[in-house]
Protein backbone atom coordinates (compact mmCIF):
# COMPACT_ATOMS: atom_id res chain seq x y z
CA UNK A 1 0.00 0.00 0.00
CA UNK A 2 1.34 3.60 -0.78
CA UNK A 3 0.30 7.03 1.57
CA UNK A 4 1.19 9.86 1.97
CA UNK A 5 3.59 11.09 5.13
CA UNK A 6 5.65 14.08 5.72
CA UNK A 7 8.97 13.70 7.40
CA UNK A 8 10.80 16.68 8.90
CA UNK A 9 14.02 14.66 10.57
CA UNK A 10 16.83 12.38 8.87
CA UNK A 11 17.85 9.76 10.11
CA UNK A 12 21.25 11.36 11.69
CA UNK A 13 19.04 14.05 13.14
CA UNK A 14 16.98 12.05 14.77
CA UNK A 15 20.25 10.35 16.40
CA UNK A 16 21.33 13.84 17.44
CA UNK A 17 18.20 14.73 19.27
CA UNK A 18 18.02 11.09 20.73
CA UNK A 19 21.71 12.41 22.30
CA UNK A 20 20.79 15.55 23.11
CA UNK A 21 17.75 13.80 24.96
CA UNK A 22 20.18 11.88 27.08
CA UNK A 23 22.53 14.30 27.42
CA UNK A 24 19.41 16.28 29.26
CA UNK A 25 17.51 13.46 31.36
CA UNK A 26 21.25 12.85 33.06
CA UNK A 27 23.15 16.12 33.06
CA UNK A 28 20.38 18.63 33.69
CA UNK A 29 17.49 15.91 34.87
CA UNK A 30 13.43 16.67 35.69
CA UNK A 31 11.96 18.39 38.90
CA UNK A 32 9.81 16.27 40.60
CA UNK A 33 7.49 17.31 43.32
CA UNK A 34 6.79 14.40 44.72
CA UNK A 35 8.42 12.82 47.41
CA UNK A 36 6.48 9.40 46.67
CA UNK A 37 7.52 9.77 42.85
CA UNK A 38 11.12 10.89 43.66
CA UNK A 39 11.34 7.69 45.51
CA UNK A 40 10.01 5.36 43.04
CA UNK A 41 12.53 6.82 40.22
CA UNK A 42 15.01 6.32 43.27
CA UNK A 43 14.55 2.85 43.92
CA UNK A 44 14.34 2.49 40.10
CA UNK A 45 18.35 3.96 39.33
CA UNK A 46 17.52 7.15 39.10
CA UNK A 47 20.25 9.34 40.67
CA UNK A 48 18.05 11.72 43.22
CA UNK A 49 19.16 14.97 45.24
CA UNK A 50 16.15 15.44 47.76
CA UNK A 51 17.33 18.09 48.75
CA UNK A 52 16.61 20.60 45.37
CA UNK A 53 13.68 17.20 44.44
CA UNK A 54 15.82 16.67 41.17
CA UNK A 55 15.92 13.30 39.68
CA UNK A 56 18.58 12.67 37.05
CA UNK A 57 18.00 9.52 34.45
CA UNK A 58 21.20 7.72 33.18
CA UNK A 59 21.17 6.31 29.88
CA UNK A 60 20.81 2.42 31.32
CA UNK A 61 17.82 3.79 32.79
CA UNK A 62 16.51 5.22 29.76
CA UNK A 63 17.14 2.29 27.80
CA UNK A 64 15.39 -0.17 30.14
CA UNK A 65 12.40 1.80 30.57
CA UNK A 66 11.64 2.43 26.53
CA UNK A 67 12.33 -1.35 25.83
CA UNK A 68 9.53 -1.81 28.89
CA UNK A 69 7.57 0.98 26.75
CA UNK A 70 4.19 -0.80 24.84
CA UNK A 71 4.74 -0.56 21.15
CA UNK A 72 0.99 -1.60 20.76
CA UNK A 73 -2.08 -0.55 22.27
CA UNK A 74 -5.68 -0.95 22.05
CA UNK A 75 -8.03 2.60 23.66
CA UNK A 76 -11.06 0.88 23.90
CA UNK A 77 -14.78 2.18 24.20
CA UNK A 78 -18.14 1.09 25.69
CA UNK A 79 -18.86 -0.01 22.02
CA UNK A 80 -15.97 -1.87 20.68
CA UNK A 81 -16.88 -1.01 17.27
CA UNK A 82 -15.01 2.42 18.49
CA UNK A 83 -11.47 0.61 19.59
CA UNK A 84 -8.56 2.11 18.44
CA UNK A 85 -5.60 0.22 18.10
CA UNK A 86 -1.94 1.33 17.24
CA UNK A 87 0.24 1.56 15.34
CA UNK A 88 -2.23 3.36 13.01
CA UNK A 89 -2.70 2.92 9.23
CA UNK A 90 -3.99 5.76 7.55
CA UNK A 91 -4.77 8.94 8.70
CA UNK A 92 -4.67 9.94 12.51
CA UNK A 93 -7.22 9.11 14.88
CA UNK A 94 -9.39 12.17 15.59
CA UNK A 95 -10.89 13.82 18.84
CA UNK A 96 -12.34 17.31 19.76
CA UNK A 97 -10.28 20.06 21.52
CA UNK A 98 -10.68 20.01 25.33
CA UNK A 99 -11.64 21.96 28.44
CA UNK A 100 -12.92 25.03 26.58
CA UNK A 101 -14.18 27.81 29.14
CA UNK A 102 -16.49 29.00 26.61
CA UNK A 103 -18.83 28.02 24.19
CA UNK A 104 -21.06 29.99 21.59
CA UNK A 105 -24.86 29.33 22.79
CA UNK A 106 -26.88 27.56 19.74
CA UNK A 107 -30.10 30.06 20.36
CA UNK A 108 -28.60 33.01 20.42
CA UNK A 109 -24.83 32.89 19.04
CA UNK A 110 -23.68 34.82 22.23
CA UNK A 111 -20.23 33.56 24.23
CA UNK A 112 -21.17 32.26 27.79
CA UNK A 113 -19.48 30.16 30.47
CA UNK A 114 -19.90 26.02 30.10
CA UNK A 115 -21.84 24.02 32.39
CA UNK A 116 -22.30 20.02 32.69
CA UNK A 117 -25.54 20.24 31.02
CA UNK A 118 -23.57 21.63 27.62
CA UNK A 119 -20.82 19.26 28.06
CA UNK A 120 -23.05 16.61 27.81
CA UNK A 121 -24.33 17.83 24.92
CA UNK A 122 -21.16 18.20 23.04
CA UNK A 123 -20.56 14.50 23.87
CA UNK A 124 -23.71 13.59 22.62
CA UNK A 125 -23.37 15.24 19.35
CA UNK A 126 -20.01 13.57 19.22
CA UNK A 127 -21.39 10.03 19.77
CA UNK A 128 -23.37 10.82 16.67
CA UNK A 129 -20.54 12.17 14.20
CA UNK A 130 -18.65 9.23 12.27
CA UNK A 131 -15.41 11.44 11.92
CA UNK A 132 -15.01 11.93 15.26
CA UNK A 133 -12.77 8.65 16.56
CA UNK A 134 -12.66 9.52 20.14
CA UNK A 135 -13.22 12.59 23.15
CA UNK A 136 -11.86 15.06 24.94
CA UNK A 137 -14.26 16.87 27.11
CA UNK A 138 -14.12 19.75 25.12
CA UNK A 139 -15.69 21.87 27.35
CA UNK A 140 -15.38 22.73 31.22
CA UNK A 141 -18.31 22.10 33.54
CA UNK A 142 -18.06 24.86 35.63
CA UNK A 143 -21.20 24.16 37.86
CA UNK A 144 -18.44 21.53 38.94
CA UNK A 145 -16.30 21.83 42.20
CA UNK A 146 -12.90 22.95 41.65
CA UNK A 147 -11.22 19.96 42.64
CA UNK A 148 -12.46 17.31 40.62
CA UNK A 149 -13.34 18.84 37.36
CA UNK A 150 -11.55 15.67 35.72
CA UNK A 151 -13.77 12.99 37.36
CA UNK A 152 -17.02 15.47 37.29
CA UNK A 153 -16.21 15.76 33.25
CA UNK A 154 -14.91 12.32 33.35
CA UNK A 155 -18.67 11.10 34.35
CA UNK A 156 -20.68 13.12 31.95
CA UNK A 157 -18.88 12.14 29.35
CA UNK A 158 -18.41 8.52 29.37
CA UNK A 159 -22.66 8.82 30.58
CA UNK A 160 -23.07 10.63 27.25
CA UNK A 161 -20.85 8.82 24.35
CA UNK A 162 -19.87 5.10 24.06
CA UNK A 163 -16.82 6.45 22.54
CA UNK A 164 -12.93 6.49 24.11
CA UNK A 165 -12.34 9.39 26.16
CA UNK A 166 -9.24 10.79 27.45
CA UNK A 167 -9.65 13.43 30.64
CA UNK A 168 -7.20 14.98 33.53
CA UNK A 169 -6.18 14.16 37.25
CA UNK A 170 -4.49 16.61 39.50
CA UNK A 171 -4.53 14.78 42.39
CA UNK A 172 -3.79 10.79 43.05
CA UNK A 173 -7.49 10.95 44.72
CA UNK A 174 -9.08 11.81 41.68
CA UNK A 175 -6.84 9.37 39.49
CA UNK A 176 -8.34 6.78 42.16
CA UNK A 177 -12.00 8.05 41.52
CA UNK A 178 -11.69 8.28 38.48
CA UNK A 179 -10.64 4.50 38.06
CA UNK A 180 -13.33 3.43 40.29
CA UNK A 181 -15.79 5.12 37.85
CA UNK A 182 -14.45 3.60 34.84
CA UNK A 183 -14.62 -0.03 36.53
CA UNK A 184 -17.91 0.65 37.66
CA UNK A 185 -18.71 1.36 33.86
CA UNK A 186 -15.97 -1.48 32.26
CA UNK A 187 -17.43 -4.16 35.10
CA UNK A 188 -14.47 -4.02 37.26
CA UNK A 189 -11.20 -2.62 38.00
CA UNK A 190 -9.86 -6.40 36.29
CA UNK A 191 -12.03 -5.51 33.06
CA UNK A 192 -11.15 -1.79 32.74
CA UNK A 193 -7.24 -2.84 32.69
CA UNK A 194 -8.37 -5.20 29.81
CA UNK A 195 -10.35 -2.42 28.16
CA UNK A 196 -9.23 0.89 29.20
CA UNK A 197 -12.68 3.18 28.20
CA UNK A 198 -11.12 6.04 29.32
CA UNK A 199 -7.11 7.38 29.33
CA UNK A 200 -5.52 9.98 31.02
CA UNK A 201 -3.85 13.28 29.93
CA UNK A 202 -1.06 14.41 32.41
CA UNK A 203 1.06 17.17 31.06
CA UNK A 204 4.79 18.01 32.30
CA UNK A 205 4.95 21.46 33.47
CA UNK A 206 7.54 22.47 30.54
CA UNK A 207 10.59 22.94 31.30
CA UNK A 208 11.33 19.05 32.91
CA UNK A 209 8.90 19.65 35.73
CA UNK A 210 6.40 17.27 37.16
CA UNK A 211 4.02 18.41 39.56
CA UNK A 212 2.88 17.08 42.98
CA UNK A 213 -0.71 16.34 41.98
CA UNK A 214 -0.45 15.52 38.65
CA UNK A 215 2.89 12.78 38.72
CA UNK A 216 1.01 11.15 41.69
CA UNK A 217 -1.89 10.53 39.42
CA UNK A 218 0.35 9.46 36.72
CA UNK A 219 1.33 6.62 39.39
CA UNK A 220 -1.89 5.87 39.84
CA UNK A 221 -3.22 5.42 36.05
CA UNK A 222 0.01 3.12 35.83
CA UNK A 223 -1.04 0.55 38.83
CA UNK A 224 -4.74 0.58 37.42
CA UNK A 225 -3.43 -0.48 33.23
CA UNK A 226 -4.72 3.34 32.65
CA UNK A 227 -3.25 4.85 29.52
CA UNK A 228 -1.34 7.75 30.34
CA UNK A 229 -0.26 10.72 27.36
CA UNK A 230 2.33 12.89 28.34
CA UNK A 231 1.72 15.71 26.46
CA UNK A 232 4.65 18.22 26.66
CA UNK A 233 3.14 22.02 25.93
CA UNK A 234 6.84 23.66 25.22
CA UNK A 235 6.37 27.21 23.76
CA UNK A 236 9.66 27.68 22.08
CA UNK A 237 11.59 31.27 23.83
CA UNK A 238 9.28 31.05 26.83
CA UNK A 239 9.25 27.75 28.30
CA UNK A 240 11.75 26.27 25.99
CA UNK A 241 14.57 27.37 24.19
CA UNK A 242 13.52 29.55 20.76
CA UNK A 243 15.65 26.79 18.62
CA UNK A 244 13.13 24.15 17.23
CA UNK A 245 15.70 21.71 17.67
CA UNK A 246 16.42 22.06 21.55
CA UNK A 247 12.56 22.49 21.73
CA UNK A 248 12.24 19.23 19.95
CA UNK A 249 14.82 17.24 22.38
CA UNK A 250 13.36 18.72 25.72
CA UNK A 251 9.49 17.50 24.36
CA UNK A 252 11.45 14.27 23.63
CA UNK A 253 13.02 14.22 26.93
CA UNK A 254 9.20 15.29 29.17
CA UNK A 255 8.00 11.96 27.79
CA UNK A 256 10.80 9.92 28.53
CA UNK A 257 10.65 11.36 31.88
CA UNK A 258 6.88 10.31 32.08
CA UNK A 259 7.61 7.41 30.16
CA UNK A 260 9.42 6.24 33.64
CA UNK A 261 7.82 7.47 36.05
CA UNK A 262 4.39 5.11 34.39
CA UNK A 263 7.06 2.18 34.14
CA UNK A 264 8.71 2.10 37.42
CA UNK A 265 4.88 1.83 38.78
CA UNK A 266 3.52 -0.62 36.80
CA UNK A 267 6.59 -2.24 34.11
CA UNK A 268 4.24 -2.61 30.98
CA UNK A 269 2.02 0.36 31.90
CA UNK A 270 0.53 1.68 28.56
CA UNK A 271 1.77 5.00 27.58
CA UNK A 272 1.62 7.41 24.46
CA UNK A 273 4.08 10.20 23.52
CA UNK A 274 2.35 13.91 23.00
CA UNK A 275 3.46 17.04 22.24
CA UNK A 276 1.01 20.16 21.95
CA UNK A 277 4.23 22.84 21.58
CA UNK A 278 4.40 25.97 19.63
CA UNK A 279 5.53 29.15 19.98
CA UNK A 280 4.66 32.23 22.01
CA UNK A 281 3.67 34.77 20.03
CA UNK A 282 6.92 37.21 20.40
CA UNK A 283 4.62 40.59 20.07
CA UNK A 284 1.62 39.75 22.38
CA UNK A 285 2.80 37.02 24.57
CA UNK A 286 -0.12 34.61 23.98
CA UNK A 287 0.44 31.28 22.91
CA UNK A 288 0.10 31.20 19.09
CA UNK A 289 -1.45 27.87 17.94
CA UNK A 290 -1.14 26.97 14.03
CA UNK A 291 2.03 28.53 14.07
CA UNK A 292 4.24 27.21 11.30
CA UNK A 293 6.62 26.18 14.00
CA UNK A 294 4.41 24.07 15.84
CA UNK A 295 3.92 21.74 12.84
CA UNK A 296 7.57 21.12 12.54
CA UNK A 297 7.92 20.32 15.93
CA UNK A 298 4.93 18.39 15.91
CA UNK A 299 5.97 16.27 12.45
CA UNK A 300 9.54 15.76 14.23
CA UNK A 301 7.75 14.73 17.94
CA UNK A 302 5.85 11.91 15.45
CA UNK A 303 8.90 10.50 14.10
CA UNK A 304 11.13 10.37 17.36
CA UNK A 305 8.22 8.55 18.46
CA UNK A 306 8.05 5.99 16.29
CA UNK A 307 11.56 6.12 16.24
CA UNK A 308 11.20 4.37 19.43
CA UNK A 309 8.48 2.15 18.42
CA UNK A 310 5.15 4.01 20.80
CA UNK A 311 2.07 5.43 20.17
CA UNK A 312 1.91 8.87 19.49
CA UNK A 313 -0.17 12.32 19.74
CA UNK A 314 0.55 15.47 18.04
CA UNK A 315 -0.57 18.04 16.27
CA UNK A 316 -4.09 19.46 16.00
CA UNK A 317 -6.95 19.79 13.41
CA UNK A 318 -5.88 23.73 12.95
CA UNK A 319 -9.67 25.06 11.03
CA UNK A 320 -11.60 26.96 13.79
CA UNK A 321 -8.41 28.09 16.36
CA UNK A 322 -7.87 31.84 15.15
CA UNK A 323 -11.53 33.44 15.49
CA UNK A 324 -14.20 33.38 18.23
CA UNK A 325 -17.38 32.38 16.44
CA UNK A 326 -18.43 29.54 14.09
CA UNK A 327 -17.54 29.30 10.25
CA UNK A 328 -15.13 27.87 7.64
CA UNK A 329 -11.73 29.49 8.24
CA UNK A 330 -9.60 30.07 4.87
CA UNK A 331 -6.43 31.10 6.89
CA UNK A 332 -3.28 29.03 4.95
CA UNK A 333 -1.60 28.71 7.99
CA UNK A 334 -4.45 26.94 9.75
CA UNK A 335 -5.63 24.55 6.68
CA UNK A 336 -1.50 24.08 6.28
CA UNK A 337 -1.35 22.81 9.82
CA UNK A 338 -4.03 20.47 9.42
CA UNK A 339 -3.00 18.89 6.25
CA UNK A 340 0.23 18.43 7.96
CA UNK A 341 -1.27 17.08 11.20
CA UNK A 342 -3.18 14.52 8.65
CA UNK A 343 0.55 13.24 7.05
CA UNK A 344 2.71 13.20 10.47
CA UNK A 345 3.28 10.17 11.33
CA UNK A 346 1.12 10.47 14.14
CA UNK A 347 -1.45 7.66 16.11
CA UNK A 348 -3.78 10.13 17.18
CA UNK A 349 -4.97 14.07 16.81
CA UNK A 350 -7.59 16.33 18.10
CA UNK A 351 -8.56 19.76 17.69
CA UNK A 352 -12.30 19.49 16.41
CA UNK A 353 -14.83 21.81 17.52
CA UNK A 354 -12.52 24.49 18.91
CA UNK A 355 -12.46 28.42 18.65
CA UNK A 356 -10.17 31.30 19.91
CA UNK A 357 -6.91 29.34 20.46
CA UNK A 358 -8.88 27.05 21.91
CA UNK A 359 -9.87 28.85 24.91
CA UNK A 360 -13.56 28.42 23.24
CA UNK A 361 -15.66 25.51 21.58
CA UNK A 362 -19.00 25.54 19.42
CA UNK A 363 -21.55 23.11 18.57
CA UNK A 364 -21.99 23.91 15.24
CA UNK A 365 -18.10 24.23 14.66
CA UNK A 366 -18.32 20.58 15.98
CA UNK A 367 -20.10 19.75 12.59
CA UNK A 368 -18.13 22.12 10.77
CA UNK A 369 -14.54 20.51 11.33
CA UNK A 370 -15.59 17.18 10.83
CA UNK A 371 -16.78 17.19 7.69
CA UNK A 372 -13.73 19.08 6.79
CA UNK A 373 -11.96 16.66 8.39
CA UNK A 374 -13.78 13.60 6.51
CA UNK A 375 -12.46 15.61 3.72
CA UNK A 376 -9.21 16.20 4.88
CA UNK A 377 -7.92 13.14 6.12
CA UNK A 378 -8.52 11.16 2.93
CA UNK A 379 -5.20 12.34 1.86
CA UNK A 380 -3.60 9.26 3.99
CA UNK A 381 -6.01 6.82 2.99
CA UNK A 382 -4.24 3.56 1.67
CA UNK A 383 -4.22 3.53 -2.18
CA UNK A 384 -3.51 -0.28 -3.63
CA UNK A 385 -0.77 -0.83 -5.57
CA UNK A 386 -1.48 -4.34 -6.49
CA UNK A 387 -1.51 -5.95 -9.96
CA UNK A 388 -5.12 -5.97 -10.39
CA UNK A 389 -5.10 -1.74 -9.19
CA UNK A 390 -3.05 -1.27 -12.60
CA UNK A 391 -6.57 -2.39 -14.46
CA UNK A 392 -4.11 -2.87 -17.59
CA UNK A 393 -7.10 -5.01 -18.99
CA UNK A 394 -9.30 -2.06 -18.75
CA UNK A 395 -6.84 0.40 -20.21
CA UNK A 396 -6.62 -2.07 -23.03
CA UNK A 397 -10.21 -2.29 -24.00
CA UNK A 398 -11.00 1.49 -23.67
CA UNK A 399 -7.80 2.60 -25.68
CA UNK A 400 -6.08 5.33 -26.73
CA UNK A 401 -8.82 8.47 -26.71
CA UNK A 402 -11.56 6.69 -25.41
CA UNK A 403 -13.16 7.74 -21.92
CA UNK A 404 -13.31 5.08 -18.61
CA UNK A 405 -16.86 6.83 -17.58
CA UNK A 406 -19.08 4.23 -18.82
CA UNK A 407 -16.66 1.20 -17.79
CA UNK A 408 -18.24 -0.74 -15.48
CA UNK A 409 -14.48 -0.52 -13.73
CA UNK A 410 -15.22 2.72 -12.92
CA UNK A 411 -18.73 2.25 -10.86
CA UNK A 412 -17.41 -0.90 -9.41
CA UNK A 413 -14.48 1.06 -7.83
CA UNK A 414 -15.41 4.60 -7.76
CA UNK A 415 -16.46 4.38 -3.82
CA UNK A 416 -12.76 2.78 -2.88
CA UNK A 417 -10.43 4.75 -4.59
CA UNK A 418 -12.31 8.36 -4.55
CA UNK A 419 -13.69 10.34 -2.17
CA UNK A 420 -17.28 10.95 -3.28
CA UNK A 421 -18.71 13.98 -0.55
CA UNK A 422 -22.36 12.63 -0.69
CA UNK A 423 -25.02 14.77 1.81
CA UNK A 424 -24.85 11.70 3.76
CA UNK A 425 -20.99 12.01 4.16
CA UNK A 426 -20.51 15.98 4.05
CA UNK A 427 -23.66 17.77 4.29
CA UNK A 428 -22.48 20.75 5.67
CA UNK A 429 -18.90 21.94 4.16
CA UNK A 430 -19.84 20.63 0.51
CA UNK A 431 -22.19 23.31 0.72
CA UNK A 432 -19.36 25.98 1.48
CA UNK A 433 -17.50 24.94 -1.78
CA UNK A 434 -20.40 24.95 -3.89
CA UNK A 435 -21.99 28.92 -2.29
CA UNK A 436 -18.78 30.30 -0.18
CA UNK A 437 -21.37 31.86 2.09
CA UNK A 438 -20.52 31.21 6.01
CA UNK A 439 -23.78 32.24 7.20
CA UNK A 440 -25.44 29.63 5.47
CA UNK A 441 -22.90 26.78 6.38
CA UNK A 442 -23.41 27.91 10.57
CA UNK A 443 -27.18 27.66 9.99
CA UNK A 444 -26.92 24.57 8.35
CA UNK A 445 -24.93 23.36 10.79
CA UNK A 446 -26.73 24.79 13.88
CA UNK A 447 -29.40 22.57 12.08
CA UNK A 448 -27.60 19.42 11.88
CA UNK A 449 -26.69 19.88 16.24
CA UNK A 450 -30.47 20.35 16.29
CA UNK A 451 -31.42 17.22 14.55
CA UNK A 452 -29.23 15.06 15.95
CA UNK A 453 -29.52 16.31 19.79
CA UNK A 454 -33.40 15.60 19.12
CA UNK A 455 -33.20 12.30 18.21
CA UNK A 456 -29.75 10.44 18.70
CA UNK A 457 -29.35 8.89 22.69
CA UNK A 458 -26.29 6.66 23.42
CA UNK A 459 -26.87 3.73 25.02
CA UNK A 460 -26.53 4.28 29.01
CA UNK A 461 -23.97 3.02 31.07
CA UNK A 462 -26.75 1.31 33.25
CA UNK A 463 -28.54 1.44 36.50
CA UNK A 464 -25.86 -0.61 38.78
CA UNK A 465 -22.85 1.42 36.76
CA UNK A 466 -25.26 4.43 37.12
CA UNK A 467 -25.36 3.81 41.14
CA UNK A 468 -21.40 3.05 41.69
CA UNK A 469 -20.86 6.16 39.79
CA UNK A 470 -22.87 8.16 41.31
CA UNK A 471 -21.60 6.88 45.28
CA UNK A 472 -18.30 8.05 43.82
CA UNK A 473 -19.16 11.53 42.58
CA UNK A 474 -21.47 11.81 45.95
CA UNK A 475 -17.97 11.56 48.03
CA UNK A 476 -16.82 15.30 46.38
CA UNK A 477 -20.48 16.76 46.78
CA UNK A 478 -21.12 15.90 42.99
Amino acid sequence: MAEGRISVLSGDEIELVHENTLRMLGSTGVLVRSGHVLKLLEDGGAKVDQSSMRARLPEGLVKDIMRKVPKRMRLCARDPKHDMETPRAGPPYMATNGTAVYMTDLETGEKRPTMGKDLGDFMVLCDAIDSIDYVWPIVTAHDGPGDAHGLNELAISLRSTTKHVQGEAMSAREARDMVAVGAAIAGGEDALAKRPIFSAIQCPICPLEFETGSSEAVVEFAKAGIPVVSMSMALCGLTSPVTLASTVALVNAENIASFAISQLANPGAPVVYSSESTIMNMMTGEIRYGAVEQMIIAAASAQMAKHYGVPTMVGSFGVGLAGDRPGVTLDPGELAFTTMTNLAATDFASGIGGLDQAKGASLEQIVIDSDVWESVRTMRREISMDRASFAAEVVDAVGPGGSFLKHPHTMRNMRRDLFVPTPERSKVYAMYRLDRDQRAVVTRARETVREILGTHRPEGIGDDAERKVSTVLAGHGI
